[in-house]
């Protein structure tokens, strides 16, 4: 239905390199270290979510240092932030009726959800700047899967709200799902179309071709 083009900011190289084999050298984050049985069970989570290779302690740690700035206190880096904005509907995403996300998109909703409300995650959040760093890697791996569901449904709760101002009740009192939101598009890209060439023409008459007297 859409296509998937959120554009987020990157997040650090050092996710996406392959590690150096040996040893790991890096284990702590600030005050903590990564946990092996809690590094395990993440990569199982981004597996299950679609990454191909799992992440080493040293990529994660690495990536944090990257991320990390001294001057700017608790302030989140724009690459976590954003992605934690994007997936803040995911809650009334999984559970509106009206909507029923399709395909895979609601058991990585689903297991997104799960790992954000963990109090015992690979990264605490109370970290300063990077506590969240795991929170946003899992939703950027989960993203081909929900990314346009989730566009989509964005759409779908304003138009619901838009038939809603038209009708005069709240959403929930008139039948409104898929079906209806794909029917309003159609209407409201029809409506777009006709004031596109309302603007692009004109109601005066068509003035009178040239002719010659012979």
């Amino acid at each position: 239905m859409y296509a998937n083009a959120e554009t987020f900011p990157a997040l650090p190289a050092a996710l996406a390199r392959i590690p150096a084999p040996g040893p790991a050298r890096r284990s702590k984050i600030g005050p903590c270290a990564l946990q092996a049985r809690e590094l395990d069970r993440f990569n199982g989570l981004l597996a299950e979510l679609g990454r191909p290779d799992p992440l080493a302690g040293d990529q994660i740690v690495t990536a944090a240092r990257d991320l990390y700035d001294p001057r700017l206190g608790d302030i989140q880096s724009p690459c976590i932030s954003v992605r934690l904005a994007h997936a803040a509907p995911l809650d009334q995403f999984v559970l509106d009726e009206g909507w029923a996300p399709a395909g895979q998109a609601l058991a990585a909703a689903r297991a997104v959800l799960a790992y954000l409300r963990r109090p015992d995650d690979l990264i605490p959040d109370w970290v300063p700047q990077v506590g969240r760093l795991d929170d946003a890697i899992v939703v950027d791996v989960a993203w081909s899967r929900i990314g346009d569901e989730l566009a989509g449904y964005r759409d779908f709760c304003r138009l619901r709200l838009l038939e809603s101002r038209l009708r005069g009740e709240p959403p929930g009192r008139f039948r409104f799902g898929r079906g209806e939101w794909i029917e309003a598009r159609r209407a409201e890209s029809g409506l777009r179309e006709h004031q596109r060439q309302v603007l692009s023409s004109s109601y005066l008459p068509a003035p009178a071709s040239r002719f010659r007297v012979h």
